[in-house]
């Protein structure tokens, strides 16, 4: 799907990330906007969600994984290893219009959703002035 942010020019610094750490892995990223907030999809799949750290400061949303490092005792001799959960960190810009203090997340069958509230809009009442 092709996302269109030609009307909303903020919409590409939220796309766009700031930064990313860890350029060996690819954490693929859904971005979805609804009437009420910004939804963003990560498929990290077998992660522990405690291991999680998700803050907002300064305009930039980071989502941070640490991988505990553990040596696991095993006779099994590997002969291949594809895939293991490794550390991440993604660093986002945020628009202005997010309440940085509704910010939700959730991690279910391997997605982590992050919920970003929009800022209701304050529409401009017409008012008529009567002359004195």
């Amino acid at each position: 799907m092709y996302y269109r942010s030609q009307h909303r020019p903020f919409h590409n610094a939220l796309l766009h990330q700031a930064y990313e750490k860890n350029n060996n892995i690819a954490i693929p990223v859904n971005i979805y906007e609804t009437e009420k907030a910004f939804e963003i999809e990560l498929m990290v799949p077998g992660r522990n969600k405690t291991n999680f750290t998700i803050q907002s400061e300064n305009g930039l949303l980071t989502v941070e994984y640490n991988q505990p490092t553990e040596q696991k005792e095993t006779n099994n001799k590997i002969l291949q290893k594809q895939f293991a959960p490794q550390s991440f960190k993604k660093v986002f810009s945020l628009p202005e219009n997010i309440q940085t203090d509704n910010i939700e997340a959730a991690y279910t069958d391997g997605i982590l959703k992050i919920s970003l509230p929009l800022k209701a809009v304050k529409t401009r009442v017409a008012k008529n002035i009567a002359v004195a």
